[in-house]
């Protein structure tokens, strides 16, 4: 593949829900691209990019991926995304490192949610978008519904630019409005009859001509004023015009077809080559310089470099960065700056991505995407730039998990395999998190829902670590409500030779929340010799972290040590340690002992038709409604929740909302747990828990 510059390239992310076809289109265009020989199929487990064994268990994308392809002398590097929510991280990622979005919506199903979803962030970064309409020979195929939705929750200002020849099993070819040519195909698709347009589609493709030529003048005033003066628009006025219109985000062309028979495709990527803008003229990207200051880097070959990693993949050769070029350029065999870690690496050979191989190339510019192997320090958001003229963007943001798992070695794993392994996943994916629970001891696994962890477990499993999961256990507290006064600690024992022997009297009530043990010591008069007092002290905090109730740590209490007992002979630090500890479990025994519970923060994003049945769940679920308010298209409820209400919340919600609905957990606070609930709680845990009976 030859070097391209920034005006020949185009940066298309493709997206869409689940099952709408991006894979499938994906695969048509590589054929029609002659990249590969046959089409490849994602129900037969022969696709070309869908290829870890995860995706082709499931059927559907998990990861992003590149393919660079050349059509009418132009670079386009498509990026096939998952539309699965557990996936939807990556998915993000992947749209802020395009330029421009293909979007698919299936002619059987409409716009569904994760369309919907990705449709958004497009929105957010105000990318110009193409429309494919997509399935137009499966049962139900009607592109005149899948416009009307599409106006309806997309964008009205959605314009057709095609039109189909039949539908569902009668599904021929296409018609161009533009062109007013019809477009027929051979039965693989590759090769291409173009024809009149049929005699019973001549009004209807009028129609959509005439529509998209008042679309097209009403985005630009010279335009508007010809279209008055004249009545039409000449056929370089309406693609010039509807070019204008794309990349400034006032239109978005719809095309159709279908990507499983390969009807339709050349003319889509004729579309997105004649219409979406190159490289040279996507946004400007906005990062930071040495000292805060606000850095603009222009997609352009001449100014300094500036790039960012947006996915690590791993390959044979070792972990794989893939880069997305801003400005300037790099060259095969130099160094680079990443500004992130602050440090200079070397690069060794740059990559293209075609399917089932990659493809060297001696330097890549500015709008390229390639991939760079065995950087020792660099890791996805890392930022790449000119050490003289630094800039820095900012790294992607990752939501906090909406399911944990606690992770459990099974078999003969060992622990520093499973470590190793849980850290190269997590480098390629942001959105898992691993981190170790020092209040129950566990470690926990956490991530964007069920299907993702899943998927996790089938890549450990595929290198030999075999884990099984559990729920994780809740961090709950102890505490006292009460008091108790003049409660003896004593701990005497004879076995023959030296004895041990230690007396202790302890008061003890209830502290400050979050001071955890405040201790005083009252002793006067000797009672308890000075070096033993701190025994006393680590006596009972060892007591604290092993719990008086149900075996979880105890914390806001204030314990006062005012006498005590001792022998000249037998006393000794231990034997006050196991006073302190004794003295303190029947003291907290006596003092009304409670459980907490720890609450989370919820933020719930839901269209507001859902706002009853969600709302009357939180409640359910015994949360503190403390506000909602609206933003956009959607309605946000902020509540207090108790972890223990949380484990199964993402199930809820998502079906609940029909996958609409967002939230996310931070820590809040404990609070008291009610009684009849502590019960079951102490209960369960009542096994677990060992009384010192020394």
């Amino acid at each position: 593949m030859r070097n391209y510059s920034e005006a020949e390239i185009r940066d298309v992310v493709v997206m869409g829900h689940g099952g709408s076809g991006k894979t499938s289109l994906g695969e048509a265009i590589l054929f029609d691209a002659k990249l590969v020989t046959r089409l490849g199929r994602v129900d037969d487990e022969t696709s070309n990019l869908d290829t870890e064994p995860e995706e082709k268990k499931r059927k559907g994308s998990i990861n992003p991926h590149v393919s660079a392809v050349e059509w009418q002398k132009t670079k386009l590097n498509l990026i096939d995304t998952s539309g699965q929510g557990d996936f939807m991280v990556d998915t993000m990622i992947a749209i802020g490192a395009a330029d421009s979005a293909l979007c698919l919506v299936s002619a059987s199903d409409g716009v569904q949610v994760y369309t919907e979803k990705t449709w958004e962030e497009a929105d957010r970064l105000l990318m110009p978008r193409v429309i494919f309409v997509n399935k137009m020979d499966r049962e139900r195929a009607d592109f005149s519904a899948a416009m009307e939705q599409i106006h309806r929750v997309l964008s009205p200002q959605a314009v057709a630019v095609q039109l189909p020849i039949g539908a569902e099993s009668q599904f021929e070819g296409v018609v161009d409005v533009l062109s007013q040519k019809a477009y027929r195909f051979s039965e693989d698709g590759r090769e291409v009859s173009v024809t009149d347009v049929p005699a019973n589609m001549s009004a209807a493709v009028k129609a959509a001509r005439d529509k998209l030529m008042e679309e097209v003048a009403g985005s630009d005033d010279d335009l508007m004023a010809r279209y008055f003066d004249v009545g039409e628009l000449t056929d370089e006025e309406l693609l010039s015009g509807l070019r204008q219109a794309i990349t400034s985000g006032k239109m978005f062309p719809v095309f159709c077809g279908s990507a499983a028979q390969n009807r339709g495709i050349q003319p889509l990527l004729d579309g997105l080559v004649a219409l979406l803008p190159p490289a040279s003229s996507s946004r400007v990207r906005i990062g930071s310089g040495k000292t805060g200051n606000e850095v603009r880097r222009s997609p352009k070959s001449s100014e300094p470099l500036s790039a960012f990693v947006w996915k690590i993949i791993p390959t044979e050769v070792g972990k794989m960065a893939l880069v997305r070029i801003v400005s300037g350029h790099i060259a095969a065999d130099s160094p680079i700056w990443n500004v992130t870690h602050d440090k200079g690496e070397r690069v060794g050979q740059l990559y293209l991505f075609t399917p089932g191989k990659r493809t060297s190339v001696p330097e890549a510019h500015a709008g390229d995407i390639v991939g760079l192997a065995k950087l020792k320090s660099t890791r996805i958001g890392d930022t790449f730039s000119d050490e003289k003229e630094v800039v820095k963007f900012a790294p992607p943001q990752v939501p906090a998990p909406v399911v944990r798992f606690s992770l459990h070695i099974k078999g003969k794993t060992d622990e520093a395999k499973l470590a190793q392994k849980l850290h190269d996943i997590h480098e390629e994916d942001l959105s898992l998190s691993v981190e170790y629970d020092a209040a129950t001891k566990e470690t926990l696994i956490g991530g964007c829902g069920p299907v993702h962890i899943e998927a996790t477990l089938d890549k450990l499993r595929r290198a030999g670590v075999e884990v099984e999961l559990a729920p994780p256990r809740i961090p709950y507290l102890e505490t006292i409500r009460g008091r108790a006064k003049n409660v003896e600690g004593k701990h005497k024992k004879q076995t023959g030779g030296k004895g041990q022997f230690g007396v202790c009297f302890l008061d003890v009530e209830p502290a400050p929340r979050g001071t955890g043990l405040i201790f005083e010591d009252a002793i006067v008069g000797g009672a308890i010799p000075r070096q033993f007092i701190p025994s006393v002290e680590k006596g009972i905090k060892e007591r604290m972290h092993r719990g008086g109730l149900a075996g979880y740590p105890i914390t806001d209490v204030k314990v006062r040590v005012f006498d005590g007992k001792y022998h000249d002979v037998d006393s000794d630090s231990r034997s006050f340690e196991m006073a302190g500890s004794k003295g303190f479990l029947a003291a907290f025994k006596q003092a009304q002992p409670v459980l907490l519970e720890p609450y989370m923060k919820i933020e719930v994003s839901i269209p507001e038709d859902y706002m009853g049945t969600v709302i009357g769940d939180l409640n359910n679920r015994r949360a503190h409604i403390g506000g909602m308010e609206a933003k956009g298209k959607v309605q946000m409820i902020m509540a207090q929740i108790p972890m223990s209400e949380t484990l199964d919340y993402s199930a809820f919600l998502r079906s609940a909302t029909g996958g609409r609905g967002n939230f996310s957990l931070a820590m809040s606070h404990y609070a008291e747990m009610p009684q009849q609930l502590a019960d079951k709680v102490i209960a369960s845990a009542k096994k677990h828990v060992e009384e010192d009976e020394e």
